[in-house]
Formats: structure tokens, C-alpha cells, sequence
């Protein structure tokens, strides 16, 4: 019987350059079960095909035209508790990206339309 190839593992440095993503947030993502990982010691190694698929969501979480939670505060005079508070009900829609909240620009034209704050 024979056995299939192991395949080429990654380290974490070499997916933080890859995804364009700090260090922290990957290992955040590996201890959150986001991106499958094996711990040797005190190095992680992830399989390059579990690392393709995770750099290509980061790339599309990247490429997310929207508008972070500060900016929001900026646009319209709400408190940054208040906004976690609509995003945590899904009042507003919003995609996490590592820390933050990515608020896409047409979804929140949408909730301000909804809240009747701007004319149509």
C-alpha cells in the first residue's frame, strides 16, 4: 500500500508575507480553528494547500470596499458601542477582517437609507 506524499508545510512567517496579514492575526486565526495548523514545540506549520485557500479569503476580505467602524463615527455622530451593538444585532452588516470590522459601502448606504439619514 502506498502512501501519499506529506506535501510542503508553510511556516507562520511565510503566511504573513503571502496574505499580506501580521503575524498575530494568523495565529489568532489558527488558535479560533480558521486555518488548520500543526504545533511542533513552539512552531506552528500549516499544509501550503490549507495556505492557499486561507491567503485567497484574505485577499477577499482585503479587497472589501468598506468602511471601518472609526470612519463610521466620522460619517454619522454614534458612539463605537453603539455601532458594535448594531453590527452584533445585524442591524448593520459588516465583515470581520483580523481586529476590525469592515462595514461595505453599499451595505451601509443601504442601513443608512433604512434609518432614513440620507435622501433618496
Amino acid at each position: 500500500m502506498s502512501q501519499e506524499s506529506p506535501g510542503k508545510y508553510l511556516t507562520l512567517k511565510e503566511i504573513s508575507r503571502l496574505a499580506l496579514t501580521p503575524y498575530a492575526t494568523i495565529k489568532r486565526d489558527i488558535e479560533a480553528a480558521i486555518l488548520p495548523a500543526y504545533k511542533v514545540g513552539r512552531k506552528y506549520f500549516i499544509r501550503q494547500e490549507d495556505a492557499e485557500v486561507y491567503c485567497a479569503k484574505r485577499q477577499r476580505l482585503l479587497a472589501i470596499d468598506g468602511y471601518t467602524i472609526r470612519e463610521i463615527m466620522d460619517i454619522i455622530p454614534l458612539s463605537y458601542a453603539f455601532i458594535i451593538e448594531l453590527i452584533r444585532e445585524g442591524r448593520l452588516p459588516a465583515v470581520k477582517v483580523g481586529r476590525q470590522y469592515k462595514i461595505p459601502k453599499e451595505q451601509f448606504k443601504q442601513f443608512l437609507r433604512e434609518m432614513k439619514l440620507e435622501a433618496k
